[in-house]
């Protein structure tokens, strides 16, 4: 659901608020409320709850907690965050709403937060709100770090910055419908990186398809998930006798 509906004030440049369109509009409490009861009626297992951002690249979650805690309390629905830069107070006011996951956005190149994601906000900002958010809600916090819009090193950073912390997991993502130079390279790296820590690592939806060799490299290099799978991923993984385990939530959600 996205409490701004399709509206962005940051359009980051592999964003342009496309992916806004494909999400339920909820820009009330009230709205928010009513989808979330239709969601339990027809048996869903719970929503991510998003949005645009404002220019300072937070999403306006802070009026939706209190509905999002009455969600909690008198629905079965699990519920993920994605707010954005955030405060001290605000990432306590969102660890206190009881959502079961938070998504924030780790990106740590500052030419990649200026030129692609139209933020004048420096690493050391994006790196206090995550920490924010790990201070005040650790072990459900799912770090999401794009590959391929930046420099390397500086993704790398990120993978390794958020296996330092009580992350649940970390998501890794690529550029869709561009050409990454050494993608399948820089995945797995990131993944190796990832999980020196011993954190979960998960391959997300956001990714090129029809990749299967790349999938399966992934998961051999230790990623224990991967969102939406092509049908010969998964036929090459039964054929490895590796054990397939279904599960219909967002990957951050995957315990």
């Amino acid at each position: 659901m996205s409490v701004t509906g399709t509206d962005c004030e940051q359009m980051c440049e592999h964003c342009q608020g496309r992916f806004l369109e494909g999400m339920l509009p909820a820009r009330t409490p009230e709205e928010l409320r009513s989808l979330a009861q239709v969601l339990c009626a027809q048996g869903a297992s719970g929503f991510l709850l998003s949005g645009g951002c404002d220019r300072s690249g937070k999403v306006p979650l802070s009026r939706f907690l209190p509905t999002v805690q009455g969600i909690k309390r008198s629905t079965p629905l699990l519920i993920n965050l994605h707010p954005g830069l955030v405060s001290r107070d605000e990432a306590d006011q969102i660890a206190s709403c009881g959502a079961d996951r938070v998504s924030f956005d780790l990106t740590l190149d500052e030419e990649v937060l200026h030129r692609r994601m139209h933020l004048e906000r420096t690493s050391e900002e994006v790196l206090s709100s995550f920490k924010h958010l790990c201070d005040a809600a650790p072990g459900k916090v799912a770090p999401h770090i794009l590959l391929g819009v930046g420099r390397e090193e500086r993704e790398l950073d990120a993978v390794s910055m958020a296996g330092k912390e009580a992350v649940a997991c970390t998501v890794l993502l690529s550029l869709l419908g561009k050409t990454v130079e050494d993608w399948e390279g820089r995945l797995i790296r990131a993944v190796e990186v990832g999980t020196e820590k011993g954190r979960p690592v998960l391959i997300g939806c956001m990714r090129p398809r029809g990749r299967p060799g790349v999938e399966v490299a992934a998961l051999e290099a230790g990623a224990v998930g991967i969102a939406c799978p092509s049908a010969r991923t998964v036929a090459a993984i039964k054929e490895k006798g590796w054990e397939v385990e279904w599960r219909q939530v967002c990957c951050a959600l995957h315990r």
